[in-house]
Parts: structure tokens; C-alpha cells; sequence
């Protein structure tokens, strides 16, 4: 499950594959989130293989300068596994608490690794996916990237740094309007709000991403690295003090009825009936 609106069926499960799967082109490396028949739904484990990726990174031991951040099939990253929450099960499973220290972990550990990141998306980027597209440094999205603050439609309040990232992206009163509405917009929007840098084809958008890897690649990497921990220095305490009181309100507001409603309705789909409870 995921948050894309055709709330596609999951298949079955990934036994056999990387759930990521990372390609190395000289110095560039491409990490490609690797659950299609899913959309890419995140999973605890995922955010596991990034975080210690990430941080792998910054220990110097790959001769990598920029990382290029896709998705495999037709989506960049489509939420949350939706069937994990409450409300999807007969009783509520403790993992939402680890999934999300989880992909936190990973969201700071992308903006604090000190090399370049480009997101290429590629279809669905909801409610999680949105706020790791927007964790990276730069992003192309082909003509058909979808785009969405899903969780406010799912009963609780955007997570994973979306609302931080979205709010230094585009402005407290643009994301408010994106927030509470949930709604889904199209790549030509969200190249005019300024959050992706180009839109190109779908089948120019991973040439495209390589080119402009390939160009962050052959510059100076101590200055680039300098630069990212430049431009980054002053979100970190902030970022830090948002995901704490999201760790203690997203459970919370999961085991309201409209959080369970949320779920509910989306398994359903259908739309939901929120009574404030």
C-alpha cells in the first residue's frame, strides 16, 4: 500500500530484492528505491539501507561526489506502507513508532551528508516521498511526477520534515494551502512554486539527472561538501525541535478516530468522514 491516490493493490512481498538497489557510474552513484508493484511504499528497512548509506558516505569510503535519487517503475515513492497503521489492522502495530525515528533519521542524515544529492522523480512523490524528494539538493521531475501532501487526508499531520521542507521551500502561506487541502498537483506546478529545478520527458529524465550529476561530479567536492553544510547550518536545531513534537503527536493523532478513519477510507477508497474525534 501507499499513499498514491489509485490506492494500487500491494503484490507480493519483496523476497529476493533489495528494497534499494545502488549503481555506481564513476562518481556518481545512482540509489534507486526498488518496490514498483508497491510504488515504492517506505518501509522501516529502507530507511535502515539510506541511513547507513548516508552516513557510509560521509566516512569517505566511496569515491562518490553526487547521488542521483529515483525510483524504480512508475513512481518516485508513493508514502508510507499505509497497511502498517493503525486503523489498517485489527490492533494497532508498535512498528509506525520505529518506521518513523526510522525515515527521520534518514531525512537528517541526507541534508547532513556532505555530498550533493539530486532527486530524478518520477511519478508518484506523496506524503513521505514528497519530504525525501525534498530532502535532496536539487530535483528533475518528468512531465508526469505527481506530487501531494497525503497525510493530512489520512487523518494526521504532514511527517518526516515535509512540513519544515516545505515550508523553507515555498513559504509558510503556500504550504499551509498545500497542508490542508492534501491536494495532488502535476509537475508544471511544482516547477512554478520553485520546488523542482527542471521538467523534462519521462523518457529523457534519467539522462537528464546524469547530466547535471555529472556536472556537480567534476567540480571541487571539499568546496561543494562546504557549500551543502553552508546552506544547511541553520535549519538543524529547528529541524530537530519539529521532529520531536512529531514523535509525539503522529501516534496520538493514529489512534484518534480520524486517524483510523484515514486509513480506513483510503484502504476503502473512499473519501473520508472526519467527526473531529
Amino acid at each position: 500500500m501507499s499513499d498514491a491516490s489509485d490506492g494500487q493493490t500491494a503484490a507480493a512481498a519483496d523476497e529476493g530484492e533489495p528494497q534499494i538497489q545502488f549503481e555506481e557510474r564513476g562518481y556518481v552513484t545512482v540509489m534507486r528505491l526498488n518496490r514498483p508493484e508497491k510504488l515504492n511504499a517506505w518501509t522501516p528497512q529502507m530507511g535502515q539501507l539510506a541511513t547507513d548509506f548516508f552516513e557510509t558516505l560521509n566516512q569517505g569510503e566511496y569515491g562518490t561526489r553526487c547521488v542521483v535519487l529515483t525510483g524504480e517503475g512508475r513512481a518516485f515513492c508513493a508514502g508510507g506502507d499505509v497497511s502498517r497503521f493503525p486503523g489498517a489492522q485489527a490492533s494497532a502495530p508498535p512498528v509506525f513508532r520505529v518506521h518513523g525515528r526510522t525515515t527521520r533519521k534518514t531525512v537528517r542524515a541526507m541534508r547532513d551528508c556532505a555530498t550533493p544529492f539530486i532527486a530524478a522523480v518520477n511519478g508518484y512523490a506523496l506524503g513521505l516521498g514528497f519530504a525525501l524528494a525534498l530532502s535532496t539538493d536539487m530535483r528533475i521531475a518528468s512531465e508526469d511526477a505527481q506530487f501531494g501532501v497525503a497525510q493530512t487526508k489520512r487523518g494526521i499531520m504532514p511527517d518526516f520534515s515535509l512540513g519544515h521542507l516545505l515550508k523553507q521551500a515555498v513559504g509558510s502561506q503556500r504550504a499551509f494551502e498545500l497542508i490542508f487541502s492534501g491536494r495532488t498537483f502535476g509537475a508544471e506546478e511544482a516547477l512554478e512554486l520553485g520546488l523542482v529545478l527542471e521538467v523534462v520527458p519521462a523518457d529523457r529524465l534519467m539522462d537528464r539527472a546524469l547530466e547535471l550529476a555529472a556536472m556537480v561530479a567534476d567540480g571541487p567536492p571539499l568546496a561543494h561538501s562546504a557549500s551543502k553544510r553552508l546552506m544547511y547550518m541553520d535549519e538543524v536545531a529547528a529541524q530537530e525541535q519539529r521532529d520531536t513534537y512529531t514523535d509525539v503527536v503522529i501516534p496520538q493523532l493514529l489512534l484518534t478516530e480520524d486517524g483510523q478513519e484515514g486509513t480506513r477510507s483510503f484502504l476503502e477508497r473512499r473519501d473520508a468522514e472526519f467527526t473531529g474525534r
